[in-house]
């Protein structure tokens, strides 16, 4: 009866030791996954990182030449502009003289238009404008000014 005991005092005393073990392997192989799905992430997060570098890189090539073309166009520019006679900005004085009547004219028209009761939107359409054109032009003269571009008729 005593060897009895001692066998099943032997026998649950392994079986409690191989327990604990198993659990031991358990732990071992879920820090071993987690080991490998730490260091594909990584692995992953490493690609994107350098598709990133290489983009950004790319990029700043991109950058590069586009900047040294413009550089290159800058300094034609400049050349350009050291050759050019000192006549040309008397050259389009007249340009402009000439766009400012037009301009007038066209606020003249604009004025008188409107003096006849056509709505923005008619005023538009006949001096082929924009409405929200027509409408910068109405709102931001004066009656003094409507007047004068009245008269200038």
């Amino acid at each position: 009866m005593v060897i009895g005991l001692l066998f099943s005092a032997a026998r649950s005393r392994k079986a409690k030791a191989a327990h604990p073990q198993l659990s031991m392997d358990e732990m071992n192989q879920t820090l071993q996954r987690f080991v490998l799905q730490i260091k594909q992430e990584t692995e992953e997060e490493q690609r994107k990182v350098k598709r990133v570098l290489i983009q950004q890189r790319e990029e700043l090539e991109e950058a590069k030449e586009r900047l040294a073309a413009a550089e290159k166009e800058l300094a034609a520019l400049r050349q350009a502009g050291n050759r050019a006679p000192a006549a040309k900005p008397q050259e389009s004085q007249p340009e402009e003289r000439a766009d400012m009547l037009a301009m007038r004219e066209r606020y003249r028209r604009v004025f008188e238009l409107h003096e006849e009761g056509l709505s923005p939107d008619e005023i538009a359409k006949r001096l082929g404008a924009g409405r929200g054109e027509i409408d910068l032009i109405l709102s931001l003269a004066s009656p003094r000014e409507r007047g004068m571009a009245h008269e200038q008729n």
